[in-house]
């Protein structure tokens, strides 16, 4: 019985992890993609043709990004 909670435990542990280091991850690698875009790959008279794409990738990712500290948060009230 102690084997099955302490492999529950670890679980929780892992999960709260994964997650948390997905969100850092997935944010800080969109805002890089998006830094070097907006600076050095996009010439500055393109920018306003290719913003709304820009905002809806920025959407995804930034909610993913939120959407995963909302599970991990629900997951570590229940505790």
């Amino acid at each position: 019985m102690i084997l099955m909670s302490t492999n529950k435990e670890n679980y929780k542990k892992a999960l709260n992890f994964g997650l948390l280091f997905y969100a850092i991850f997935v944010g800080l690698s969109g805002t890089i993609s998006f830094a070097v875009l907006l600076f050095w790959v996009v010439p500055k008279d393109q920018i306003s043709t290719i913003l709304v794409p820009l905002l809806f990738i920025a959407l995804f990712l930034y909610g993913n990004c939120a959407l995963s500290i909302l599970i991990r948060s629900k997951i570590n009230k229940n505790e």
